[in-house]
């Protein structure tokens, strides 16, 4: 099974149903902050150069379905907003006070866990309503060891056997979203037409490679154009071990 983040699939929003990401009190909703990302931008740019489909951002602007955990965080990514914004429209500074009103704890520190989003129900990753993006603690030691910024780290749970033994399936990683240039044998969460991937990069004369570090997957090979196309998540950097 190919090793990937939150196979899930759009969810189509039935009639009479809230409106997706809508913050009471707020007055706006995913799709108006989307608009508002996109702003002077053609629909078609935009979506090309975020990495999702054209019909896949319709849908989203039109309220016709709700975003995978996949595709919010390619579009937060794209756009250098926050996942919590864009899902909710609460601005970034209210979860910096959450982690600066724990800093007193000086074993650890507070980074964004998109495990349980990831594991939600049903066919989408948000169907009646947002559950707010939950933390979950790293130690600070390891962070400053590794010149890491709790802000800019996230963790996942990978899925499939690509990447085994150096990434098992179920395993927990955390992901630096700071780091979004490839570099050449490092690992990174990417979004390929729409798939979240997790992959060791390697530069190649005509493009770059996706290697799985499982001898029975081939490598996913990516001309120029395709790899320009690719949009960078992060690097990994912890799983069972440091990387």
């Amino acid at each position: 099974m190919e090793t990937l983040l939150n196979p899930k699939k759009e969810q189509k929003v039935q009639k009479n149903e809230q409106v997706p990401f809508h913050t009471p009190g707020k007055g706006t909703s995913f799709s108006e902050r989307l608009k508002e990302l996109i702003g002077n931008k053609s629909g078609r740019a935009f979506a090309k150069d975020a990495g999702i489909s054209y019909s896949t951002l319709h849908n989203y602007l039109t309220n016709t379905s709700l975003p995978t955990l996949d595709n919010l965080i390619t579009l937060a990514t794209y756009a250098n907003v926050s996942v919590q914004w864009l899902a909710t429209g609460e601005e970034t500074d209210k979860q910096e006070k959450t982690i600066a009103d724990n800093s007193n704890d000086e074993t650890f520190a507070d980074i964004e866990d998109c495990r349980e989003i990831r594991l939600s129900a049903g066919g989408g990753a948000f169907n009646n309503g947002y559950e707010e993006i939950t933390t979950t603690k790293v130690e600070r030691a390891w962070l400053q060891s590794r010149r890491l910024k709790a802000k800019d780290c996230a963790m996942f749970l990978v899925s499939g056997e690509s990447m085994y033994p150096t990434l098992k399936d179920g395993e927990e990683i955390i992901v630096d979203r700071s780091k979004r240039e490839l570099t050449e044998g490092k690992i990174f969460v990417l979004n390929h037409n729409g798939s979240m991937l997790v992959k060791k990069v390697q530069f190649t004369y005509g493009g770059v490679e996706l290697i799985s570090d499982n001898p029975s997957y081939r490598p996913l090979k990516l001309d120029t154009e395709e790899a320009n196309s690719l949009v960078v998540i992060g690097q990994v950097v912890r799983g069972y071990r440091d990387f």
